[in-house]
């Protein structure tokens, strides 16, 4: 194998796999405080790239901060948002839901979910237009 530039994949901000790491005192209390704290970590360490003005801080909503303080302080959350506020998930996450009559637990994917809502919406929409 040829020597890439020193990091992973010939980038030299990237460590390679093995390479040990020697802290200081002062490093290892702010990796504590970025653990314990996400809303700092972003501010300080999160970057991202603006079509204008390239690599950017992040700079978060008050509502970003306060969903990222929810998530970091409440172990299951559930939140109720539109598609375009920049999360994802994969089509073969695994779900489990409920039938609210029969009580049965059914499990799937969220894309076999959603196949299964939108063959719903049609058949909805079909027997509506036949009145």
């Amino acid at each position: 194998m040829s020597d890439l530039g020193g990091g992973y994949n010939g980038n030299a901000s990237l460590k390679r796999l093995g390479v040990e790491i020697s802290y200081t005192k002062e490093q290892i209390a702010e990796i504590v405080r970025c653990s314990e704290d996400p809303i700092y970590f972003i501010k300080n360490y999160v970057k991202i790239v603006n079509v204008d003005k390239g690599l950017i801080p992040f700079d978060m909503w008050p509502f970003q901060e306060n969903m990222v303080n929810t998530f970091h302080n409440n172990r299951f959350c559930i939140a109720k948002m539109p598609r375009q506020v920049g999360k994802c998930l994969q089509l073969n996450t695994p779900i489990r839901l409920r039938n609210k009559r029969t009580g049965k637990i059914i499990e799937m994917t969220i894309g076999e979910f959603y196949e299964q809502q939108r063959n719903l919406s049609n058949v909805r929409t079909t027997n509506e237009g036949s009145n």
